[in-house]
């Protein structure tokens, strides 16, 4: 699994220059949207971190699915909401949220 870590460490590292690059091109807006998918690497990260200090192999993949799963069920409440109330921004930002952590879960 220190692949996974390698994986996740060098995508934190390509999207903060990817939102360097954005807001040297004064894109604030998409570098904020590159942001919240620093942060969801970020907390995968240690999510597996935590979970690696009590189980390993198997378990630790099983374990660390499980967190994964479990995480997003108030991303998904905030999106629903957002669509209620036409909330395009928020909208985008809590989709971006779990394509995110689809990605990572995924790999």
């Amino acid at each position: 699994m220190e692949n996974f870590m390698t994986y996740l460490d060098e995508t934190i590292k390509t999207l903060q220059e990817e939102e360097q690059n954005l807001i040297s091109s004064d894109r604030k807006d998409e570098a904020n949207f590159v942001k919240i998918k620093i942060n969801i690497c970020d907390i995968c990260k240690t999510i597996y971190a935590v979970s690696a200090k009590t189980h390993d192999g198997a378990a630790l993949k099983q374990e660390y699915i499980r967190q994964l799963t479990r995480l997003p069920e108030n991303w998904k409440m905030s999106l629903e909401k957002a669509r209620e109330h036409d909330n395009v921004q928020r909208i985008v930002i809590e989709e971006t949220k779990l394509e995110m952590l689809e990605t990572i879960k995924s790999k």
